[in-house]
């Protein structure tokens, strides 16, 4: 994900979307951009702004709520890695929609649909969930691109041993 923003990333403001613990948050900091992280649970951004380190505080602004909330303001990029695992193609495309009325760039991941994942997703789907949690949604680019329209491409996938998902880049 982080290849397709520069190195040097002094006067660009970036979304952490769905920062989670921070771990993208930090990275994109240390390259000298403002941040803004933004993730749904207060508990995870509360996480990410304790271990962020003291010296790159400054540059990064903590937002418990929507990530597509418009108060944020305009960004030069948007980093979304995993955040959007458990949205419908249709839903996906909303959202990447309304990022994109904001920023040029958006960088994303999702699970993606190959023939072993739908095999353990289907076979999942045999077992009751006692705990209700979210199931995430594996996704095609073609199914994806139906949704969001022109500007979407592949840059690649991460596999490492149980992970697997494809990074992509929506810019309209």
């Amino acid at each position: 994900m982080l290849s397709r923003l520069p190195e040097d990333l002094h006067g660009a403001r970036v979304l952490d979307a769905g920062c989670g613990t921070g771990l993208m948050t930090e990275e994109l900091a240390k390259r000298g951009a403002k941040v803004v992280a933004a993730d749904i649970s207060p508990k995870l951004v509360q996480i990410a702004q304790d271990r962020l380190a003291p010296a790159l505080q400054p540059q990064v602004t903590f937002h418990a709520g929507d990530m597509t909330d418009a108060a944020l303001g305009e960004f030069d990029a948007v980093m979304a890695m995993d955040s959007l695992i458990y949205y419908t193609a249709s839903d996906i495309g909303g959202t990447l929609k309304a990022l994109a009325r904001r920023t040029n760039q958006v960088v994303f991941t999702v699970a993606p649909r190959t023939t072993l994942l739908m095999v353990m997703w289907h076979a999942g789907k045999l077992f009751p969930r006692s705990d209700r949690s979210p199931v995430m949604i594996p996704h095609g680019l073609k199914d994806l691109t139906k949704a969001t329209g022109p500007g979407l491409s592949r840059v690649g996938r991460v596999a490492r041993g149980f992970y697997i998902s494809d990074c992509l880049e929506y810019a309209p």
